[in-house]
C-alpha cells in the first residue's frame, strides 16, 4: 500500500497498488497549476485509490470540459485528476506520496506544450498529446 497527503495533512489517501505507472506531463494546465516545467503523474485504477482522511476538504476545478482536478481547499495541494475519457483511472501527482514507492516511468506526454527551454534528456517514449495506453 502507498500512502500520501496534501501539504497541510488535512487530506490523506492510500493507493492499493504495488507499483505505479508514471508519465511526465508538460501540458500548459499542469505547468500553470504546479508552477513547474512538468508534473509527474501516476495513473491509478480508481478502485485502488481511497481518501482516508479529510474528504470534506476536497474541492474540484474543471480545467477543461470533462476534466476535474481535485485539490485541498485549505492548502491547495493537487490531490488527483479525473477525466471523462478515462473512467477507470485517475491521476495522482507523485510529490504527494510518502516514502519511496516503486514507480515505472513510461514516457513524456503533452510534449506539444512543453516549454522550449525544457529539454528531454532520456530515451523514454515521447507523446505529443495525452497518452492513455499502458
Amino acid at each position: 500500500m502507498i500512502t500520501g497527503s496534501c501539504h497541510c495533512s488535512d487530506i490523506e489517501f492510500c493507493i492499493h497498488e504495488n507499483e505505479l505507472t508514471v508519465r511526465y506531463c508538460y501540458c500548459t494546465t499542469c505547468r500553470k497549476l504546479s508552477g513547474s516545467d512538468y508534473s509527474s503523474v501516476a495513473r491509478v485504477a480508481r478502485p485502488s485509490f481511497t481518501i482516508t482522511k479529510g474528504a470534506e476538504s476536497l474541492a474540484a476545478y474543471e480545467s477543461r470540459p470533462g476534466k476535474l482536478r481535485y485539490y485541498c481547499s485549505k492548502c491547495f495541494s493537487p490531490i488527483y485528476v479525473t477525466t471523462d475519457n478515462e473512467l477507470s483511472f485517475l491521476r495522482v501527482r507523485l510529490g504527494l506520496l510518502d516514502g519511496s514507492p516503486r514507480v515505472k516511468v513510461t514516457g513524456h506526454m503533452w510534449v506539444s506544450e512543453k516549454p522550449t527551454w525544457r529539454t528531454i534528456e532520456d530515451c523514454l517514449p515521447v507523446y505529443m498529446h495525452e497518452y492513455t495506453g499502458e
